[in-house]
């Protein structure tokens, strides 16, 4: 199975399971997101929407270039749009969600766990917004999000510095809400969640109701889509053929 949800008093857990692909997304995984994501705004135990990795190395290695590499022109643009509209449904989740960082977290990985309420990062893992150093800019409305939920200026340092960063570096710029230890894991992203699921469930919905009425604004959404349409006229570009060779040639 390529993903998987599991209960945990309140909580649905969306794991990715894809290890040996260090977590990428593939089409399959859209598919389970999705229906994922519908099931739990459908189902009233449901409080808290998460999603992690599996295994402990990655939580999200982005878009698997084995399977979308190969794309070009209106087939790309096609991905781009589906994985955008799964994350601007995150995005606008009607119930609290978190990202459960407990691993690696590179490209849209990272605009995985933006368009999540709340970010667990676990010690020692690396997180990069890093498309600028394959050619492209973040093709699932990951900008906008970041642009949105940081200081402009931070958010556009972790833009153009494309590079890798330690989970505390991510916690001083703002985008991970805390940093958990390795040895405690599980016990500790479930002990930041538990006051969330203990508030009766429209309280928890009126809230994300307020949170998300701005970017419910057609502005809003047209600009998160004008910055995927302008990934995708960079995914045929010389940069990103040359910076995908070396994925490809893995095939």
């Amino acid at each position: 199975m390529e993903a998987i949800v599991e209960h945990y008093n309140g909580i649905a857990l969306f794991t990715i399971c894809r290890p040996e692909r260090r977590n990428a997304i593939n089409f399959a995984v859209m598919h389970a997101l999705e229906q994922a994501m519908e099931q739990a705004a459908a189902d009233d135990k449901v409080k808290v929407f998460a999603i992690t990795g599996a295994g402990d190395e990655a939580f999200c290695s982005g878009g698997d270039l084995r399977e979308f590499g190969h794309l070009r022109g209106a087939e790309a643009k096609q991905m781009l749009r589906r994985m955008g509209e799964l994350l601007y449904k995150l995005l606008t989740f009607p119930k609290p969600t978190a990202a459960l960082v407990n691993g690696t977290a590179m490209g849209g990985g990272c605009e995985l766990a933006t368009a999540c309420d709340f970010r667990f990062v676990k010690e020692g893992s690396r997180i990069g917004f890093v498309q600028g150093r394959l050619g492209i800019t973040t093709g699932w409305g990951g900008a906008s999000m970041l642009f949105e939920k940081l200081p402009y200026a931070r958010a556009l340092d972790l833009l153009l510095r494309a590079e890798p960063m330690a989970a505390e570096e991510m916690a001083m710029c703002g985008w991970a809400d805390a940093v958990l230890s390795a040895d405690r894991w599980c016990e500790q992203w479930q002990a930041r969640l538990a006051p969330y699921t203990a508030r009766s469930l429209a309280v928890l919905q009126a809230y994300k109701a307020v949170a998300g009425e701005k970017w419910r604004m057609t502005w809003f959404r047209e600009q998160f889509f004008a910055e995927i349409d302008r990934c995708a006229g960079l995914w045929g570009s010389a940069e990103h053929e040359q910076a995908l060779r070396p994925f490809l040639r893995k095939k």
